[in-house]
């Protein structure tokens, strides 16, 4: 493809600013430095601390005597736990079978409508073992296990920017791409929370791997050859999401390959080969998702992963190309999503618009739209988040920076109409202050807005601290965010905080509820407005609420749509759950719980939580009514 070498002295301001910025970009040693930006803008992490998912994965990590006594009864630490053995295989687990799905509601770390055939594992051994390493080296240093993160992402950087300057002309435009994928704001969560680690070490192995494979068919490198395969096992064994590997694999075979069909289907069969071994140990080791809305297996649920991939691929797309983050799905109501997917692909196909020029003419950036668009795939599998868009990212800047570049140097893909032209030109305007200007500010904000998060997301768990909670029963009629309470041992350990003996969660609060003493020992709880385990469906409100996100979360124990039986009972250790009354989507409106002891028994321990604005709240102690009395509490949205 012909690039039209601009006049420095004569022409346009738009081909000067390129002239003179390209002697810059191009510089041999641009990877090295934009490795450097990296690391640098990602400093602040070196402050966030442990959160969440970090705290979970802590006591997976080290020595059973480095943790509290009351740990020791819980799910969470088994007979070899500190072990590199265990790391390897559990870090990253909760159930494999369903014994180990019983005991994890026996200790109120899942509700009692978890789906009986429910399965959360993931096997990540390379990313375990980089975390077991950071505790036999410097467990007590939080910063240190930052830096090992920021290290990974400038190595990731790096090679990416390299694989840039490896597939696209002219130079400067390969260090334009770099330079957005690394101030996207989507890198910084991914890059600042330890746990997120896995993604990271995926990215590196998998760009390492296409540095390879392109030498491999380029320059009949016999060796890059042989090394590709490996390293993309590297990546697969760090998290699932390597599988995205090969979507950028198969988008090089059909565009870049030179040669007949045979010898590009020829060039896949390695990397095919180690994704098949892996995912044949991986089933037979017990390791995936099932049961849940929350994360989907599309090899056990291709129906329901299919449909996943309609509702959410066009918010994903959105999210990257856009200014709105593709979790804004997650926290407006149904009606709300449904609009904005709308909107979402009347964008998307406005910016295909402005793309088919290019796309027609430059082979490259065909390879970088079809890689982005392939590799949306594998993280429809989960709901729509920024973090997970990292892989979508080196195909999706690659191609942004060949659109922009190409019109500041008047390429000769360039239409000469005026109506594409200044179409084109709001859009290249529009991208730039997005991926520059509104990131730098969303960079700017991005440790204040996460620690904002987190510590919403811990309110849901944090009940009254004078209340002694060890050797009791937590008992908590309308839990806002069921989703953490898997995580509350480890949490109220970490703070120093008296572990209950167990926890017992009624209803996830997102609808109002009339709570009627029937007995002694028993609690008939019925949702007011449409039904117990989910938010009110029929809302067409356009406010945001942190209500909407929570029930995300909550479909983690079954998918919103999996029907209960009515006189279904679900058996714990010290209480009973009976559903007596279904929606007609067969759904609990009405449910029964019988305890082992008197409501009024010293041993449980009862809250209950009070919405206030957008999905915010408290808990505060709750009275169990006398028998034949009732109480009431509000839903997220005011009603009673």
């Amino acid at each position: 493809m012909e690039d039209i070498e601009p006049d420095a002295e004569h022409g346009s301001i738009p081909e000067r600013f390129v002239t003179i910025a390209r002697r810059g970009l191009e510089h041999r040693h641009m990877p090295a430095i934009i490795a450097g930006l990296a690391a640098v803008i990602t400093l602040p992490a070196l402050n966030a601390g442990l959160l969440q998912d970090d705290l979970f994965h802590r006591v997976r990590l080290v020595k059973p005597s480095q943790l509290p006594e009351q740990l020791y009864s819980t799910p969470l630490i088994g007979n070899d736990a500190g072990t590199m053995s265990a790391a390897m295989r559990d870090m990253h687990s909760f159930a494999r079978t369903q014994q180990d799905t019983q005991k994890l509601m026996d200790s109120g770390m899942c509700p009692w409508w978890t789906a009986k055939d429910w399965r959360a594992a993931n096997w990540r051994p390379l990313d375990s073992f980089t975390h077991w390493l950071d505790y036999r080296l410097f467990p007590k240093s939080p910063p240190l296990m930052h830096a090992h993160n920021i290290i990974w992402f400038a190595g990731l950087v790096f090679l990416l920017s390299t694989l840039y300057r490896q597939l696209m002309t002219p130079i400067w435009m390969a260090a334009v791409a770099a330079f957005l994928y690394t101030i996207d704001d989507s890198n910084y969560f991914p890059a600042m929370w330890v746990a997120n680690r896995n993604l990271l070490l995926a990215l590196f192995f998998s760009v390492l791997t296409l540095l390879l494979h392109h030498k491999w068919r380029r320059h009949n490198s016999l060796a890059s050859g042989v090394a590709a395969p490996f390293t993309l096992l590297l990546s697969l064994l760090s998290t699932e999401a390597g599988i995205a590997t090969f979507a950028y694999l198969f988008a090089y075979a059909l565009i870049m390959e030179r040669g007949g069909k045979m010898r590009r289907i020829a060039s896949l069969a390695p990397s095919f080969i180690v994704i098949v071994g892996w995912r044949i140990i991986y089933n037979s080791l017990g390791y995936g998702a099932h049961g849940s809305g929350f994360v989907i297996d599309p090899g056990r649920e291709p129906m329901r992963y299919l449909k996943a991939v309609v509702e959410r691929a066009p918010a994903l797309l959105a999210g990257q190309w856009g200014a709105t983050p593709a979790e804004i799905v997650n926290i407006f109501s149904g009606y709300a999503s449904r609009c904005y997917l709308l909107i979402a692909v009347l964008f998307m196909v406005l910016i295909l618009l402005a793309l088919v020029p290019l796309l027609r003419e430059n082979q490259v950036a065909r390879y970088w739209f079809l890689g982005m668009l392939l590799c949306v795939l594998p993280i429809c599998a989960t709901i729509p988040m920024n973090r997970n868009l990292l892989f979508v990212a080196i195909g999706a800047f690659g191609l942004m920076a060949q659109f922009i570049g190409g019109l500041f140097a008047n390429q000769a893909w360039v239409p000469k109409q005026r109506l594409w032209r200044v179409t084109a030109w709001m859009i290249c305007v529009t991208l730039i202050l997005t991926h520059v200007g509104f990131t730098a500010v969303l960079r700017a904000k991005a440790p204040s807005m996460i620690s904002f998060l987190f510590e919403t997301f811990y309110s849901t768990i944090k009940v009254d601290p004078a209340e002694d909670l060890a050797d009791k029963t937590l008992v908590v009629v309308n839990a806002p965010n069921p989703f953490l309470f898997m995580g509350l041992p480890a949490l109220r350990a970490y703070w120093n905080e008296p572990l209950p003996e167990r926890t017992r969660l009624l209803a996830p609060g997102f609808a109002p509820l009339r709570i009627a003493r029937t007995g002694e020992k028993t609690l008939l709880v019925e949702a007011q407005t449409g039904n117990i385990l989910s938010t009110d469906t029929s809302r067409k409100d356009f406010t945001p609420n942190f209500a909407y996100f929570y029930n995300h979360f909550n479909s983690l124990f079954r998918p919103e749509d999996m029907p209960f039986q009515m006189g279904r009972k679900t058996e714990l250790r010290d209480m009973s759950a009976e559903v007596i009354a279904v929606d007609s989507d067969s759904q609990p409106t009405k449910v029964l719980f019988d305890f082992a002891v008197s409501l009024d028994d010293p041993a449980l321990i009862w809250f209950k939580w009070t919405w206030k604005k957008n999905g915010l709240g408290a808990y505060s102690i709750f009275e169990v009514p006398a028998i034949g009395q009732v109480s009431r509490t509000e839903g997220p949205f005011g009603d009673i």
